[in-house]
């Protein structure tokens, strides 16, 4: 009997990682975005200038680099337009994670969340 209870958990498990792990997004930055298709999750640091609306038809617009760059004298970029509601603390200078997909040279974003940069940097004592 607990060995039946066992392998049903086990069932359970394996048929909810293999749902679960099919929708996750995957997140990447804009040097790893060529080739990319579907929903994407981009993280990256705004460089400007940023111009436009996001709720105007033309979307707010602005470029995206990598947060920490490989190549510090040519970091990737890509320009990105946003439809919806913008962030309260969205900035030049500041991090990102932008949801939506890539179309031609640009990303559509659908989604835009800023973070925080005192919650990643090393505190002082």
């Amino acid at each position: 009997m607990v060995a039946l209870s066992v392998a049903a958990l086990l069932a359970v498990f394996l048929l909810y990682t293999a749902v679960a792990g099919t929708s996750s997004t995957p997140q990447v930055q804009p040097s790893e975005l060529a080739g990319q298709t579907g929903t994407l999750s981009l993280t990256g640091k705004v460089v400007g200038p940023i111009t436009g609306d996001s709720h105007s038809s033309e979307g707010l617009q602005f470029k995206l680099r990598d947060i920490n760059p490989a190549d510090a004298t040519k970091p990737a970029t890509v320009a990105v337009v946003f439809h919806g509601s913008k962030p309260d603390m969205f900035k030049v200078g500041r991090d990102v994670n932008a949801t939506g997909k890539l179309q031609g040279n640009s990303f559509a974003a659908t989604a835009l969340t800023t973070k925080c940069p005192s919650k990643y940097t090393d505190k002082k004592a």
